[in-house]
């Protein structure tokens, strides 16, 4: 090794931020949803884009968006953050049986689009019925007719002609196999999404379309905060405060651990403000978040964390009360039924979490590694310490142990105190450790040289992996702070059943009304085919491809098929 190993922090931000971006960028957001109208117990599937709007092409600043399910009390019932890969994301929501039947609004923003204008945040209406609580009187159509009802958006979408999906029949049987193919010309190379879904006759919403991009933006307003873009990632921002009297809180280091096996470690200067940022890697993507000032008089200061910032809603209006022809009463019945089928077999039929690579440490590769059932185990730290671990050693003050490293070509003191951590935790008083049961200590990770790691410089690093990371620290004051952190919603691969065999899970039921969820089709080829099987469930079908070709033209195309 040499003498001195450099580190940085990577994805640590500065305050100026901002300033890496033009300020005529800007970015809008459209939402492909599978449905407008759904029953508690079903899912509303949605694929973001984040778009510039000018030239509607994809990926524009942000890394991060947010999508939000109010109700008619402007409160948010459901809430995602989302991962943005090229402009694009994921996400779900299973819509819960404690949502009375009425109006909600699906929005969705970036924190950039709230800097700049609430021109870019996306909303749509949505109707959720609830099949298990009666509507008010006041609210139910007693007339036969449907002039009361929600209806479908007379404005048709505009076909787009860059697209065209068909199916390589237009009638099937229960559980026959579908062969979709999609078809572009050179230009419509992109990203899509792809919704299939039965048709019935329960009363939708006005639907938002990638060729229409119509939103109700008026009726939200931005915060009236500075707000830093998330071009790099997901951020979390705070500041430190000064306890009895103190200023002095610029130029001050805090420190953030994730712990776990794979776990993250950061650390970031505050400006004169005491304000401090963290960009936030994918992975790990767990929530518990440490948060440490990270100096001698850290006791002097208190930590508050920034709540994320959300639009203004109170200007945001509703669709007139929910009133359902009771001629609706047996197509809810016969939806609702199906949706209970469908998960009571929730364990056979689940979706699937994209597999993560696991996270190296910040200074894989350069470490020298004891395991320690490898050695004899010693009953306390100390005699592991003296017996096992020759590059360490303790030192006693005022009754109070300490960890120390030590190099034999050099004096790494010079360089300050090693760095140690727990599972990626950061320790700052190692006098903690020596009445932890080392039979729990599973390795111990080592560098004893120099080590610069972002602001700071360490005279090496000794990180304890615990075989259960359930180390518990007794660190405590207002200069450290355990918070709790909504992360990105992890993409998922959607069930899609195989009746390819005759017999294969014949005894098990298909109630699907949905019967393919895409989010992310990338059309590289002027033809794709995409197959599936049809359900149970009998009736017509609607196919929609929505998305937006690499040179920024909006694609909207459709299809119905029926399965008798």
């Amino acid at each position: 090794m040499a003498n001195a190993t450099l580190a940085t922090a990577q994805g640590n931000a500065t305050v100026n931020e901002s300033t890496k971006i033009t300020t005529s960028s800007a970015e809008q957001l459209f939402i492909h949803t599978n449905a407008t109208t759904f029953l508690t117990g079903e899912t509303l599937h949605c694929k973001v884009y984040c778009i510039d709007p000018a030239t509607k092409i994809p990926g524009a600043v942000s890394k991060i968006a947010y999508i939000e399910l109010i109700d008619s009390d402007k409160k948010t019932i459901l809430n995602q953050k989302i991962n943005l890969e090229n402009g694009t994301g994921q996400a779900d929501f299973f819509i819960p049986a404690t949502l009375k039947t009425g109006n909600f609004k699906l929005i969705g923003y970036t924190q950039w689009i709230l800097e700049k204008s609430s021109a870019g945040i996306f909303t749509m209406d949505l109707l959720i019925i609830n099949p298990f609580q009666l509507l008010p009187e006041t609210s139910i159509d007693k007339n036969t007719g449907s002039e009361n009802t929600l209806t479908e958006n007379q404005e048709k979408p505009v076909i787009s002609n860059l697209m065209t999906v068909q199916t390589d029949k237009k009638t099937y049987i229960n559980r026959e196999k579908v062969v979709l193919k999609l078809k572009s010309s050179e230009t419509a190379k992109g990203n899509y999404s792809l919704s299939i879904r039965k048709i019935d006759a329960l009363p939708v919403n006005t639907t938002v379309h990638a060729t229409t991009l119509i939103s109700e933006t008026s009726n939200l307003k931005k915060p009236s905060v500075t707000i830093l873009p998330e071009l790099r990632g997901e951020l979390l921002s705070g500041s430190i405060v000064g306890k009895n009297g103190e200023k002095n809180i610029s130029n001050k280091s805090v420190a953030l651990s994730i712990p776990g096996k794979s776990f993250a470690f950061k650390i970031v200067k505050t400006n004169a403000s005491g304000k401090f940022i963290f960009v936030l890697d994918d992975n790990p993507d767990a929530s518990e978040v440490v948060l440490q000032v990270m100096e001698e008089d850290r006791d002097n200061y208190n930590i508050i964390i920034d709540a994320p910032k959300k639009p203004e809603l109170s200007a945001i209006t509703f669709l007139p009360e929910v009133k359902l022809n009771p001629g609706l009463k047996n197509a809810i019945e016969q939806r609702s039924v199906a949706n209970q089928v469908e998960n009571a077999y929730y364990e056979r039929k689940k979706d699937s979490t994209s597999a993560v690579a696991k996270t190296a440490s910040f200074y894989d590769s350069t470490q020298k590694t004891y395991a320690l059932d490898d050695y004899t185990r010693f009953p306390t730290l100390k005699e592991t310490i003296t017996e096992v671990i020759l590059e360490m050693y303790t030192k006693t003050s005022k009754g109070k142990q300490s960890i120390h490293l030590r190099n034999n070509t050099m004096d790494p003191e010079v360089y300050g105190l090693p760095l140690i951590l727990v599972d990626g935790l950061l320790i700052q008083d190692s006098n903690e450790l020596y009445d932890y049961n080392t039979e729990n200590i599973d390795k111990v990770d080592l560098i004893n040289e120099p080590y610069i790691f972002g602001p700071k410089t360490f005279s090496g690093i000794a990180n304890f992996i615990t075989k259960n990371t359930d180390y518990e620290t007794k660190a405590a004051g207002d200069y450290f702070k355990k918070v709790s952190v909504q992360r990105p919603s992890a993409k998922k691969i959607y069930f899609n059943p195989d009746y390819t065999q005759p017999k294969q899970n014949s005894r098990i039921p298909d109630y699907r009304q949905q019967l393919l969820w895409m989010p992310a089709i990338n059309m590289q080829q002027n033809e794709q085919a995409i197959s599936f099987f049809t359900s149970d469930i009998s009736g017509k079908y609607e196919v929609v491809l929505e998305g937006f070709t690499d040179k920024g033209s909006a694609v909207f195309a459709k299809e119905i098929f029926e399965v008798k």
